[in-house]
């Protein structure tokens, strides 16, 4: 079963929750903190139990997936958020293993997200994996990689799940594109 994703949390930003990030903001955070934790109705600002701590910034630290794999290998469970060029949707993924070591990685709590407009939670689509044994792949010469999406270690990512084998098809952009920037967070608990 999914959480309703058409319930959006307070679109008012908080202060409390501290987040260094130039893609997302604050009122990201309670709907994605309730997505890891599978809950049907969303966390508010005073009980997120997570901290998102900023790992990576393709603009900041580089686009390639040795700079990725610097900053987030050995780090454990992230979220990963990108800007899809030319646009303000926002695609991104849970990772709840870590992106170290190389080939398939085994999980079923791994999740796609997508704001078709990153300016408007409302807009959300929320996909969790459907084939745990492809859920994530650790390559070093490629950024995050979930089941047939992944970013060729670039500026360029590349979605081949025709099929939605994977995961649901949330209308992540298909084959290839490119996007702006793209952020990782190590996900704390508190």
């Amino acid at each position: 079963m999914k959480p309703k994703t058409n319930l959006a949390p307070s679109r008012k930003p908080n202060l409390k929750i501290k987040l260094d990030s130039t893609i997302i903001q604050p009122n990201h955070i309670p709907l994605l903190a309730s997505w890891i934790d599978r809950k049907y109705s969303y966390y508010n600002n005073k009980n997120i139990p997570y901290d998102f701590k900023l790992l990576y910034h393709s603009g900041r630290d580089g686009y390639d997936a040795a700079s990725f794999h610097r900053n987030c290998d050995n780090k454990g469970a992230t979220i990963w958020v990108a800007k899809v060029q030319g646009s303000t949707q926002l695609i991104g993924g849970y990772n709840p293993l870590d992106w170290n070591g190389y080939g398939p990685k085994y999980t079923t709590d791994s999740f796609l997200f997508n704001f078709t407009d990153g300016n408007n939670i409302s807009t959300a689509k929320l996909g969790y994996v459907k084939k745990p044994n492809e859920a994530i792949y650790c390559y070093n010469n490629q950024g995050p990689h979930m089941g047939y999406f992944y970013c060729k270690g670039n500026n360029e990512w590349a979605n081949n799940d025709r099929n939605d084998t994977c995961y649901p098809n949330i209308a992540i952009p298909s084959l290839n594109f490119r996007v702006e920037n793209y952020e990782v967070f190590q996900i704390i608990k508190k």
